[in-house]
């Protein structure tokens, strides 16, 4: 199964609720008209996440779309890249979808992480409106990929689960494609208060077991804190 993160600003010139409402009661409920008339093609599995806080990088805006900071983590779930490629050349993704996200999105700042998830700790079913921590970094060059995930697996394994779950995602690279991120830890909790207190932690988690290591990249980390809603729960 593969999950894109897709991650951006609002359009310029929309307040911050206008970008909201538009996403959720206009654009989500497009994707759930896709979803109802043609199954085969659309996403499995849609979740919005509006960002409400976060930590964001020292680097030239103009190089990095993560030194600005976001308003929006959207994924979707959908089979693999051939299944992605046919959703976004249907009639009603190119009439309806695509025509749509420049009336709310910068799409300047727009980057687009597709991903394998790999969950670490989970204490069972999640409350609506949940709230997420996303922190997300670079591997250092040279290092393996195989190598960097071990390792990243291994750091929260051996960490002491204080998230209602946990979930790892590995960034999948395309040829000819440089990503600005390659990996993203996924954390969710009940109170805003308690992303934010996690986030200090992790940060120390991973400056000691990778970027200390050499096998993340110093100077990589964002971190965003969002509200979990999910618009299509599917059967992913």
């Amino acid at each position: 199964m593969l999950k894109l993160n897709i991650v951006g600003r609002r359009r310029p010139g929309t307040t911050l609720a206008e970008h909201r409402r538009h996403i959720r009661d206009v654009h989500g409920e497009l994707v759930l008209r896709f979803i109802r008339t043609d199954a085969t093609n659309a996403p499995q599995r849609y979740v919005q996440n509006p960002v409400y806080d976060g930590a964001y990088r020292v680097s030239a805006p103009d190089r990095d779309p993560l030194a600005l900071g976001c308003d929006f983590v959207t994924q979707i779930w959908v089979a693999d890249f051939n299944a992605l490629e046919r959703s976004r050349k249907t009639d009603f993704y190119l009439t309806h979808l695509q025509s749509d996200e420049d009336r709310f999105v910068d799409q300047s700042t727009v980057i687009f992480l597709p991903s394998h998830e790999r969950e670490i700790a989970s204490s069972g079913p999640i409350a609506t409106g949940a709230w997420k921590l996303f922190v997300l970094f670079q591997r250092a060059p040279g290092v393996e990929p195989a190598a960097f995930s071990s390792a990243w697996a291994q750091a929260a394994q051996a960490a002491s689960p204080v998230a209602l779950r946990h979930v790892q995602n590995d960034v999948l690279g395309r040829p000819g494609a440089v990503l600005p991120v390659d990996a993203i830890d996924e954390f969710w909790f009940d109170e805003e208060a308690a992303a934010h207190a996690h986030l200090s932690t992790w940060q120390a988690v991973l400056h000691t077991s990778l970027i200390q290591s050499g096998l993340a990249l110093a100077g990589s980390i964002a971190a965003v804190i969002a509200r979990e809603d999910v618009i299509h729960s599917g059967a992913v």
